[in-house]
């Protein structure tokens, strides 16, 4: 019996570590993606100037001070909290898989969230991206007063592996719905 249980156990073992450090990086990148886009925008905005050249339509960047980089940061920030908020929830799907308990109620629902705010992004990265032109191309010098929106493949892949996403969290858990039910039944 005890053979039979720990080659039962020995699976759930070895992918316990790699979901482990998933839960880890998932952690991180929660913590770096509002950090980057503040630090980018109001410490280094070289870093990020082929954003801002391309959404503003300016090659001089000298009337770009901090008020403006201001509004291009709060511009941003709301794509780096929902990624940061996916990142979160996948944290506690990864968490509670890596003690075993995969099929959980709340490792569920934290893949659920994630794949939610997945498709939040693909949504909201091109309005962003409208967003970012209209303001930046309003305060640069000159003509201004541009709108651009950028939806391509890449974004229309994105939304559709999103949904896809959003179905397998569906799907699970009505089958965790339908085993708690046949556990009830037993």
């Amino acid at each position: 019996m005890s053979e039979a249980s720990s080659s039962v156990q020995s699976p759930a073992v070895k992918g316990s570590g790699l979901a482990t450090f998933l839960a880890w990086v998932c952690l991180g990148g929660a913590a770096i993606a509002p950090l980057f886009q503040t630090v980018s925008w109001l410490l280094f905005p070289d870093f990020i100037k082929s954003v801002i050249i391309s959404a503003s339509g300016s090659q001089d960047l000298s009337w770009l001070e901090l008020p403006i980089r201001l509004g291009g940061m709060a511009i941003c920030m709301p794509v780096a909290l929902v990624t940061s908020y996916g990142l979160l929830n996948l944290r506690s799907f990864f968490r509670h898989t890596s003690d075993g308990h995969t099929f959980s109620r709340r490792a569920l629902s934290g893949f659920k969230v994630f794949a939610w705010s997945v498709t939040a992004l693909a949504i909201l990265a091109p309005v962003q991206g409208a967003a970012l032109s209209a303001f930046l191309s309003w305060c640069a010098p000159g003509e201004g007063g541009q709108l651009q929106l950028e939806l391509g493949s890449d974004d229309l892949t994105t939304l559709f592996v999103a949904l896809v996403f959003v179905s397998v969290a569906h799907l699970l858990e009505r089958a965790c719905a339908q085993q708690d039910e046949l556990d009830t039944f037993i």
